[in-house]
């Protein structure tokens, strides 16, 4: 075969994966699809290979997870001062996601002034029909990020790994704006993103404050709460539950459910399994959430502490909840958070649908375009959401 036609052939088989691997992975963007190709790789060995000490996991997840595992360890020197530290994460943020917003997904900012208190949000629509204030459904979602850091832009976490002979660096994204418009689309409801005031320069209970006054202007603005569900991951998750804690505390409506996953419910990480799990938890670390804690709080305010109520949900009353839905992986630093909320709800009767993810990862609902375990979980919340709803 001549040169020329070596090389004919090499271009057709370019053209030919350049149109037939976007279509198969659903995007154009070429750091997503390397994060897919890698991850399709992985799941046909472990498809062969398996993993005997934990049959009831997924190649798929497998393969996730193994690319979770490629990112560096952690920077837990405590001599680092945590400010330093907090502002290294921020600048590593980034729009780039690891799961890509569909291009027929509206997203509109809008500024909500309620009480002359002022929130940015995000109204995300990804379904098939036109809102209608009296009878569509909303789901206020706040993000993680542990109070200092987060936006409608996502979350990254970075790996390192030598591939190919050549030292390549492979970001993983977490953008909310793309998860949320699937979930506006799966759901089949219209999300409101919350960019609630991240610490330290604006400490809680302020991001508490910022998801009640949303809450507020959409009652104000004619949605019934029985049209409402609130929703947050990790340190969001928790958000969530303080926000109806407060709205309970101040004799306001509450929403018709909370759903709450992997949540932050004890700042001052009292739970056993931040360190019974401090092994097998690859995506939190328990020194830095130790670390960084205080700095969540006023620092000339000495009343509040890491265990109150009013920034630990775990610590205050779970009477008059509405129904409640938590997830939370058997390998988390924060499962006994999770464990607490569900054993003090069903205490007090509230109607609680508790979901353990054995051997699964932090927030694992989110990445449901990777694996089944995930997709099977956001399932269940939807059927979860359509049964109050209906109730309502």
């Amino acid at each position: 075969m001549s040169l020329f036609g070596l090389v004919k052939k090499l271009g057709i088989v370019i053209v030919l994966v350049s149109i037939v691997v976007p279509i198969r992975y659903g995007s154009i963007d070429v750091q997503y699809i390397s994060i897919r190709l890698l991850h399709s790789m992985l799941s046909f060995r472990y498809m062969i290979l398996g993993d005997q000490s934990r049959p009831t996991l997924s190649a798929d997840f497998l393969a996730f997870e193994s690319i979770i595992r490629m990112k560096p360890p952690s920077d837990d020197d405590s001599s680092i001062d945590p400010l330093v530290t907090i502002e290294k994460l921020r600048s590593s943020f980034t729009l780039s996601s690891v799961i890509p917003k569909p291009s027929q997904c509206q997203i509109k900012e809008k500024v909500i002034d309620f009480d002359n208190h002022s929130v940015q949000t995000f109204w995300i629509e990804n379904h098939q029909h036109q809102f209608q204030l009296e009878s569509d459904k909303v789901l206020i979602y706040f993000h993680g990020g542990g109070y200092l850091l987060g936006d409608i832009n996502g979350r990254k976490f970075l790996f390192k790994r030598l591939i190919l002979s050549l030292l390549l660096l492979l970001l993983l994204f977490i953008g909310y704006s793309g998860i949320e418009c699937h979930f506006s689309n799966i759901f089949n409801m219209s999300i409101v993103h919350v960019e609630y005031r991240l610490a330290p320069e604006h400490p809680l209970p302020a991001a508490v404050d910022d998801a009640v006054a949303v809450y507020q202007s959409l009652l104000r603005d004619h949605l019934s709460p029985s049209q409402i569900v609130l929703m947050g991951d990790s340190a969001g998750g928790g958000l969530a539950l303080l926000t109806i804690q407060s709205l309970i505390t101040r004799q306001l409506t509450i929403p018709a459910g909370v759903i709450s996953l992997s949540p932050w419910t004890d700042l001052s990480a009292s739970g056993e399994s931040y360190i019974r799990n401090e092994k097998t938890d690859f995506m939190a670390n328990t020194n830095n959430t130790k670390r960084l804690s205080p700095y969540l709080l006023p620092r000339n305010q000495s009343e509040l502490s890491l265990n109150s109520s009013l920034v630990s949900p775990l610590f205050g009353s779970f009477q008059g909840f509405p129904p409640m839905y938590v997830i939370v992986a058997t390998t988390e630093i924060l499962a006994d958070d999770s464990k607490g909320i569900v054993k003090k709800a069903r205490e007090v009767g509230v109607n609680v649908t508790f979901e353990e993810g054995l051997h699964l990862l932090h927030c694992y609902p989110l990445f449901f375009t990777y694996f089944p375990e995930a997709r099977n979980s956001l399932s269940d919340i939807n059927k979860w959401m359509n049964t109050i709803f209906y109730q309502n």
